[in-house]
């Protein structure tokens, strides 16, 4: 469930970077938190205890657009792998939008990977998430060395619900925004459309071997060809901005990916709307009472903390206002 603050218009949703120890999370969120740009990208955060480490931060995608007037921002985390980290784990997944599942490519570590995907189920469940509609990206990492599990197999075991998969090597970068390109993606069409789950995105059709020639027209000629798609334009802007710098990586995401426009409004008048149903633009975000509950939390500990910080800064003004007047009795006695 994403995070509202109303104050500064944001929607805040949360993605969890998940897998068994050492498998490269920690990585993915150092990679990623270094090649973004510091306008778009919060400090990161760790939160330590006396065995454990998560660390997170927020991050704010580019040209994605707003949901009903909202600005859509990331927050990332990750969590220690390690198997007695079980209740941490559980714990930061609450609330998550979506999940990247980071594997380790080394052939030993196939058993690790099965137990880490079973407790990640596990976990959701236990906060009342559903997996098999949870926006999810699998990634393959650590490519780079020697007694790799193939990628197919990887798939076959691992990848039941048959999500985008992609190979990494996040100790120097490679394939590490992708990744976070196809989870974001995901997770804002999740929330777009009211939490409901995405079907694959469909391919686009090749040009029929066989078409039919153009109806002549009246004055003998034949009619002009139809205009190319706007998907094929989409498609050459995606080819031409592979080489976009890693810190605008948003930039570079294919215009098909995002949702079509009308394609026959410009050739054909649009029907007049018979219900409030035919109403254009995302549908309103539903508020729930936990969603109002959470910014009233907020709205406290942000309260709290100005209240600490005023009590500081009236100390200060007592502690200067005692030393004028010391000295201003010195200086009398001076004189």
């Amino acid at each position: 469930m994403p995070t509202y603050n109303y104050k500064s218009k944001e929607l805040i949703a949360k993605v969890v970077y998940y897998g068994p120890g050492r498998c490269g999370k920690t990585t993915n969120l150092q990679q990623i938190h270094a090649k973004m740009r510091p306008e778009t990208r919060s400090e990161l955060l760790s939160v330590a205890t006396e065995t454990d480490r998560t660390i997170y931060f927020d991050l704010l995608p580019l040209n994605l657009g707003t949901i009903s007037g909202m600005k859509f921002m990331v927050r990332l985390f990750t969590v220690p792998g390690q198997v007695y980290y079980s209740e941490t784990r559980k714990l930061v997944l609450k609330g998550a939008d979506g999940i990247v599942f980071v594997a380790d490519s080394q052939d030993h570590m196939l058993d690790e990977n099965r137990q880490s995907l079973r407790d990640l189920k596990e976990n959701l469940a236990a906060n009342g998430i559903d997996y098999a509609n949870v926006p999810l990206v699998m990634q393959w990492n650590k490519r780079d060395l020697p007694q790799l599990t193939p990628e197919a197999e990887l798939d076959a075991v691992l990848n039941e619900r048959k999500v985008r998969s992609l190979p990494a090597i996040a100790a120097n970068g490679q394939g590490v925004l992708e990744t976070l390109r196809h989870i974001t993606l995901g997770v804002f069409h999740h929330i777009k459309s009211g939490g409901k789950a995405a079907g694959p995105t469909p391919r686009a059709r090749a040009p029929s071997a066989v078409s039919r020639a153009p109806a002549p027209t009246s004055n003998g000629n034949a009619a002009r060809p139809a205009p190319a798609p706007a998907a094929a334009a989409a498609t050459a802007s995606a080819s031409a901005s592979a080489g976009t710098p890693a810190g605008s990586w948003a930039a570079a995401i294919p215009k098909a990916n995002l949702p079509p426009a009308r394609s026959r409004a410009a050739t054909a008048p649009a029907p007049a709307p018979t219900s409030s149903a035919a109403h254009e633009g995302p549908a309103p975000v539903k508020i729930s009472t936990d969603m109002v509950l959470d910014e009233f939390k907020n709205l406290a500990v942000m309260h709290s903390q100005m209240a600490e910080r005023v009590s500081q800064l009236e100390g200060e003004v007592q502690r200067l206002t005692r030393e004028h007047a010391e000295m201003r009795e010195i200086l009398t006695r001076r004189s």
